[in-house]
């Protein structure tokens, strides 16, 4: 990288990290054992970082003693202590700048509440808007009258030039609202009352104004740098089509053209920004390509233009949106490592320089001044945490900002490593290999590590989970089997269907593999995972009982027909007419529960506890909204009333994602030593 100036350790703001608003500093020592769940289990010491777009000011989003807290650094004066703001117990997700002065935070936290049909626990999601000289928060939006939005909105921009309002596409109130309380979130927002609107909002007072409601049916809006709505698309339930709406000079919608949709329902077509062009939207569309094509279109006539960026092995996993221009920017995909390609020349050219710069690492840039002179650029990397680079182009100097996880700089002692093997039927699975550094990769101890979702994949980044393990010594498998998302639609489409059996015989496979290999003993193999991964931990457990010698389950599905009807009453309760739900998702990937009742039963682990020979612990969040923990406390029963060896672990306050240091924390503990106990030394 000819003429980049690069230091691993910067001055004043880059050092000065630890103080809070009473300017306590707290000492970060490097831990006596760095295979402490506690020191794994931690949230990352800074999670996000972002650049004013002045490039005068840093925000970053920290964890203290398990608490979330938002700091402002300096740029202009670097030696000056940073201020902050702690927001407590909230699950603090994001941060973006609205302008110069205020930064939004995009949060939730759960609660009980009663709706029309039963006491749920609900996550609510909500931005805050926190202004860096008053330190003063306000919440934006709230629950529309007689029902509760758990959705915050999808912020579509951020209108630098106006430091009062940003603009947010939400659930809102088209028509006179009736009746008890419900809850409602994204998909879930068609009632004859709701729809899918364009608000802004003033981040001095949170007060919102409505732009526009949109139609039922509405699902996205596209605007302008200055908030103006462009483009609306509109599901057409009734045609099963997606329909691009765009916006003239008085601000009326007329249909420019509809997209066919796929049979889960989802868009041939997803429109979500306007391009770098006058007069084009950008989208992703899969209507010639298994893995996706970014695409230009002509808001004039809705036609196809120029392919901007398409992998051909990879699905795009999303788009880089600039908030403050209301335009995308260029394309995200992950291969092994996540990468970006930028449309713009310069940019490609600036992503080239980074990398080498960052040899074997993975720099993305996510987030930079209005210029484009000042940035933060995230780094990650196969054998350690990833970390946060300030970089300045007219200097061309590189310095680190901070590390995601201060304690485990310089401890790691694994690294992850590529493991594919091509499956019974000649599709190759692609997967990954933690391994602890320094091990033979002979007859080793196994932990079989399945991603949730189903419809997500693990990469070869750093993951606290698996790096845990490895540290503890055993060797980590995380398959990608089919099913998972990033492959193309062909890989994705396969596992439809195949919940227990052709996505679970890759995972055997894969593990019978490394067996064959000579990498694993076969005496000593544990399968955990959570969500999907944990159904397929305890699925593992009943029909391969011979291949695991324990299995762990967190958060995991394990009655599907319970799992199946809850999704659809909880329709119901919305009166059910809905613009798209997740009843059709989860119908097309596990099966309909009337029609295909037996079939789910045979792969539902209540109804194989019975067939279960390993002991089996079960880690269950008290606070799960998407696979409540009635799921776990049933499966418990089930295991209890066979006889079979079990310990359940109930986590209170904790969410579907294990949200907070202290469970996560707990979770690493107990699955540890129940794992040590049998298959451990």
């Amino acid at each position: 990288m000819a003429g980049l100036r690069f230091s691993m350790i910067g001055k004043g703001f880059l050092s000065a990290f630890a103080f809070l608003l009473s300017s306590a500093m707290f000492l970060w020592a490097a831990p006596a054992n760095a295979a402490d769940p506690a020191v794994y289990g931690a949230l990352p010491d800074v999670a996000e970082v972002q650049i004013s777009p002045d490039g005068k000011t840093i925000a970053a989003l920290r964890n203290i003693e398990g608490e979330a807290a938002v700091f402002f650094y300096d740029l202009e004066n670097p030696q000056a202590p940073p201020t902050g703001l702690n927001v407590g117990s909230t699950n603090a997700r994001d941060l973006i700048w609205a302008d110069n002065e205020q930064v939004l935070l995009w949060a939730s936290l759960s609660e009980r509440a009663e709706t029309s049909s039963s006491m749920e626990t609900m996550e609510f999601f909500r931005w805050i808007a926190i202004p860096k000289s008053t330190l003063k928060p306000k919440v934006l939006f709230g629950n529309e009258p007689g029902y509760f939005v758990l959705e915050a909105g999808d912020l579509l921009a951020t209108l630098p030039h106006n430091s009062k309002k940003a603009v947010f596409s939400r659930t809102t109130l088209k028509g006179r609202t009736q009746g008890t309380l419900r809850s409602v979130s994204r998909l879930e927002r068609i009632t004859p009352d709701l729809s899918y609107g364009l608000l802004s909002a003033n981040l001095k007072t949170g007060k919102q104004n409505v732009i526009d409601t949109g139609e039922i049916g509405t699902q996205s809006w596209i605007v302008n740098a200055d908030g103006e709505p462009v483009a609306r698309v509109d599901f057409n339930r009734a045609e099963g089509v997606r329909e691009l709406h765009v916006a003239n000079e008085r601000g009326r919608f007329s249909l420019l053209k509809s997209f066919p949709a796929r049979a889960d329902g989802a868009a041939e077509v997803s429109f979500i920004g306007l391009g770098e062009k006058p007069d084009t939207l950008i989208g992703i569309s899969y209507e010639s390509s298994n893995t996706g094509a970014v695409v230009e279109f002509d808001l004039a006539t809705g036609e196809t233009g120029a392919t901007l960026f398409s992998h051909p092995d990879y699905n795009i996993d999303s788009l880089a949106y600039d908030y403050h221009t209301a335009t995308v920017t260029g394309a995200r995909y992950i291969d092994d490592l996540p990468q970006t390609h930028y449309f713009s020349e310069d940019d490609r050219k600036l992503q080239t320089m980074l990398g080498e710069a960052l040899p074997g690492a993975a720099p993305t840039i996510i987030s930079r001044s209005e210029n484009g002179t000042r940035m933060i650029v995230y780094v990650r990397y196969t054998d350690h945490p990833a970390q946060f680079f300030y970089y300045d182009k007219s200097a061309q100097h590189l310095s680190l900002f901070d590390t995601s996880l201060k304690k485990l700089e310089g401890q790691v002692v694994a690294a992850k490593e590529k493991y594919d093997y091509v499956a019974s039927d000649g599709l190759t699975i692609p997967g990954y290999l933690t391994v602890p550094k320094g091990a033979s990769k002979k007859s080793m101890p196994l932990i079989v590590l399945p991603h949730g979702g189903p419809e997500l994949r693990d990469a070869q980044s750093f993951g606290w989970w698996s790096f845990f393990y490895a540290a503890r010594g055993y060797l980590v498998y995380e398959p990608n089997f089919r099913g998972s998302e990033g492959y193309g639609l062909a890989f994705r489409d396969a596992g439809h269907g195949e919940w227990g059996r052709r996505m679970q015989d890759d995972i055997t496979e894969g593990v019978r593999r490394l067996i064959a290999d000579g990498l694993v003993d076969p005496e000593r193999i544990c399968i955990v995972g959570a969500s999907y991964g944990g159904y397929a931990a305890l699925v593992g457990a009943a029909v391969t009982p011979e291949l695991y010698d324990c299995a762990v389950s967190v958060n995991g599905m394990t009655d599907l027909i319970a799992f199946l009807a809850r999704d659809e009453i909880r329709k119901r309760s919305l009166q059910g007419r809905l613009e798209s739900t997740s009843a059709d998702y989860w119908r097309l990937r596990i099966g309909d529960r009337f029609q295909n009742e037996d079939e789910i039963q045979a792969v539902s682990p209540v109804h194989l506890a019975g067939r279960i020979q390993t002991p089996v612990m079960l880690i269950h969040s008290k606070d799960d909204t998407v696979v409540p923990a009635g799921q776990g406390r049933v499966m418990r029963d089930r295991l209890k009333n066979a006889g079979k060896p079990h310990e359940y672990v109930e986590l209170p306050g904790e969410d579907h994602w294990l949200s907070t240091s202290a469970m996560r924390t707990e979770m690493l503990r107990r699955s540890i030593e129940f794992i040590d106990a049998h298959i451990g030394e």
